[in-house]
């Protein structure tokens, strides 16, 4: 479950939910459409102008087996999106296929296991098994292994981020989301296909699919005959 929510560092709590879980033990059901959630909101301008802040997103975790617990979170940014294909699912659900373009991972944490780098069994890393994970700010007992050092690259207008979370057991689930050009994050859960595809669930927006922008070629500097 995606949530928006204030950057890294904020004590505001965070808006309403984006999307349903895509880990099995979600316990409530995927929402009949993706609807955007609300952006943190800026600074008030009254006073003058102020760049608001970067877009914050949380994301929820839940655990299918007793005693499980997070392994890994990672957070991949993509320019683009193209709709392959779609298909009901029933009379009021209605899945598509998107093909992400691009695929830079900038965000990566794993639970630390100390000097032992080895984690614990099922049951005993009671210490991992965090209910939420917001982007860029780490919890407690895990370490940061994208960016080396430093915290990520804030979340950018107009460009798709796959969350996914792997847990001790080996479950894995899947959140793709687009920020807004008002920083509402428009979010749905996923579940890979071949290369940068994903399978989102459901109801796609018709606005979510974007191409990337064009590349444009560096200016020459030689201004010379």
């Amino acid at each position: 479950m995606l949530h928006s929510g204030k950057p890294a560092g904020s004590g505001a709590p965070s808006a309403a939910p984006a999307a349903a879980s895509s880990d099995a033990s979600a316990q409530s059901s995927p929402s009949a459409e993706g609807s955007p959630v609300e952006a943190a909101p800026g600074a008030d301008s009254a006073s003058g102008e102020a760049n608001p802040p970067a877009p914050g997103a949380t994301v929820a975790i839940s655990y299918a087996h007793k005693g499980d617990y997070l392994a890994s979170l990672s957070v991949s940014k993509y320019s683009g999106a193209e709709m392959v294909q779609s298909r009901s699912v029933d009379p009021q659900r209605v899945e598509s296929i998107i093909l992400f373009d691009g695929g830079v991972t900038v965000w990566e944490i794993k639970a630390d296991a100390g000097v032992f780098s080895k984690l614990p069994v099922l049951g005993s890393g009671d210490k991992f098994a965090v209910k939420s994970v917001t982007y860029g700010k780490l919890p407690n007992h895990f370490a940061q292994t994208t960016p080396d050092s430093g915290p990520p690259e804030p979340l950018e207008t107009g460009h798709y981020y796959i969350f996914t979370a792997q847990r001790a057991s080996g479950t894995l689930s899947y959140e793709a989301v687009r920020v807004e050009a008002d920083g509402s994050l428009d979010g749905y859960e996923a579940e890979p296909r071949a290369g940068t595809s994903y399978v989102l669930c459901c109801n796609v927006n018709p606005d979510f699919v974007q191409p990337a922008p064009p590349l444009v070629p560096p200016a020459d500097s030689d201004s010379g005959p």
